[in-house]
Parts: C-alpha cells; structure tokens; sequence
C-alpha cells in the first residue's frame, strides 16, 4: 500500500474522530444551556417545585380571596386596614408573620357587617396554582396606585366615575408550599419533623370540602379567614396582601364598581 494511500485513510480517520468529539461538545452545551429558568417565583427553597420542571404535580396550591367593604367615608376603617396592610414590611419572622395574618383576618372578618361583594379563587395544580399567582400579582400591581406620584388627592377622572369614596378592595392571596417534604426551620432531629403538607392540610382540607352552593355566601367568607389565621405561616411560600384603591385615603363608589365592566365578577357575588 502506498504512503499516499495510508496517510489519506490517516488523514480521514482523524477528522472523522474530530467531527465525533465536536459534536459531543456542542450537546454538553446544548444540555448545559437549556436548563431551568431562572428568576421565576417558582425559584425559591432551592428544591420547591423541582426548579418548574416535571415536580409534584400538587407541590404548590394557589389561594385568593377578595372582599369589597364599605368604608361609609368618614370612618377610620379605610386607613386601619391600610395601616394593617403596611404593616406587613416589618414581618420576617415566622411568628411576626402568624401575627399579622391572625390581625388581618380578625379586622376585616370583625367588620363583616360592612361586606358588599366577595370573590375567592383556589387550584391545587402546580403549574395552574404559579400561573395564577403570578397573574393577579400583575395586574393588581399594574392598576393600583402605590408611588408617591400616583398618590395624588384628586381622583382620576379618566378612570373613575365619581369622586366617592365608599368601598376598599381588598385582596388577599398566597401560595402554599405543600410538598410531601420535612420543613426546614423546626427543631429537633428531621425525622420527626412534620412536612409542608401535614402542616397546610387542615386549611387545604376545609377549603376542599366547602360545597358549591355554598362558595359565595358570607359565612364561607368568614370560614376562610377563620382558616388562614389558624394557617402555618411556614407554608407560606409567597404571599400579597393589597387595598385597593393603594392610597389609604381614597375608595371607590358604587358606580366605579357597578359601571366598569373588569369589577363583573366581583358585583355578580354580593354578601349581603
């Protein structure tokens, strides 16, 4: 056999061992690159929800609540419960924040007498209970007024029917951690420590058993704020808490609320 012959099957060889080991490259890049997302809500506690991607598929349940009360204008009501609200910045601690959602539920559920309309939405699908976490978060972020600029004294005409000031918005909402995992901030050794699940059970369970003709009365109302003050603030993966309109002065009257048709499906629930 030829040299010429030998170093072209050389030759050969070589570039197709190359073209091989180029390719084995440009998969582990591949496969390096398209991992998880980052910097969604549901990147937090390094494991919850397995980074989004093929997890539990009832690690997480999304609640909300909303009720519109009237503030009958000149009473303190409005700005107590804005004041509670606010209040929220200063809970890091896990008892600080067991207080505050005992405090919040014990106000408003105590000046139910002053309910006008209701709204509460649950779903214990992972990728539903996130989706739809991160969707009222927007919108209700989107629409109220919480900078200095936007807090002015005069209502927005463009927005607002009148100048009124009767009724709050005020929403309330959470997503709950119920993984089949041992908490993480307990004592003692981890194996008798309870799980996410165990501890938000109770609440998911009351919460599961209220019948549907039953969903839009003011005593379910009551039941749910009765359970989330009694609700483990360790399941509490997220949380928003919001009065609307975001100024502890203002209100809405009953023709914002009756005439803008985004309010329907709170006006077609009346409490009273």
């Amino acid at each position: 056999m030829s040299l010429s012959i030998l170093f072209f099957i050389s030759t050969s060889i070589y570039l197709i061992v190359m073209i091989v080991f180029a390719a084995v490259f440009a998969g582990g890049l591949y496969l390096a690159f398209s991992g998880p997302s980052q910097g969604r809500i549901d990147q937090t506690r390094g494991s919850f929800l397995s980074g989004g991607n093929g997890g539990d598929e009832n690690a997480a349940v999304f609640f909300g609540l909303q009720i519109v009360i009237q503030v009958f204008g000149s009473d303190d009501l409005r700005s107590q419960i804005a004041r509670r609200v606010e209040a929220e910045d200063n809970t890091d601690s896990v008892e600080e924040k067991r207080k505050f959602f005992k405090s919040l539920a014990a106000i408003l559920t105590e000046n139910r007498y002053a309910w006008e309309y209701g709204f509460w939405d649950y779903y214990s699908d992972t990728e539903t209970a996130v989706g739809t976490f991160n969707e009222w978060r927007n919108e209700i972020e989107a629409s109220m007024a919480t900078e200095p600029e936007e807090l002015g004294q005069e209502v927005d005409k463009l927005h607002r029917y009148s100048d009124q000031k009767e009724f709050l918005i005020v929403t309330l909402m959470m997503l709950i951690d119920n993984r089949d995992e041992a908490v993480e901030d307990d004592i003692g050794d981890i194996k008798f420590r309870p799980t996410y699940s165990q501890l938000a059970q109770p609440f998911l369970g009351m919460v599961e058993s209220i019948d549907d003709d039953d969903y839009w009365k003011s005593s379910t109302f009551e039941q749910l704020l009765n359970g989330i003050r009694s609700l483990d603030p360790r399941v509490i993966e997220r949380d928003g808490i919001y009065v609307y309109p975001g100024s502890s002065q203002d209100g809405l009257s009953s023709m914002d609320l009756i005439g803008d048709e985004g309010w329907k499906y709170l006006t077609d629930h009346s409490l009273r």
